[in-house]
């Protein structure tokens, strides 16, 4: 999956998905682990430095979006409870995006992971509000 088709897996997967919470879960757990797959074969496309550093960070933002919006199993506790086969995928991809990536995967785990704590954070005060 090249760019261009990461922003778009999300919204195609959450449609395809349906509202089943268990083939959900199934759905995102298989994503993940074909993220950090492809997370994996980036250097094989010989893209340009900057491409490469767009793509890793694209796969690592879409992991973390996984993550937030799929792998919290329980909002009611004082720290959200996650589900381990979808943050598993996610913190062995930060290894990879450095081993990979060097400075360049990095910094794209630094902002996806940023990234993926403002939207927790978001994400509980909005339920709290809602409690």
């Amino acid at each position: 999956m090249h760019t261009q088709n990461v922003k778009t897996a999300a919204s195609e997967s959450t449609g395809r998905w349906g509202t089943d919470p268990k083939s959900r879960l199934e759905c995102a757990i298989a994503e993940q682990r074909a993220y950090l797959l492809e997370l994996c074969q980036v250097w094989n496309l010989q893209l340009s430095e900057n491409d490469e550093a767009e793509e890793v960070c694209n796969i690592l933002c879409a992991m973390s979006k996984n993550v937030w919006n799929e792998g919290v199993t329980d909002w009611h506790t004082d720290k959200p409870l996650l589900s381990f086969h979808i943050v598993q995928p996610w913190l062995q991809a930060k290894a990879q995006a450095v081993r990979l990536y060097g400075e360049t995967g990095k910094a794209a785990w630094a902002y996806a992971n940023k990234s993926l704590k403002d939207c927790m954070a978001f994400e509980l005060a909005m339920f709290r509000l809602e409690a």
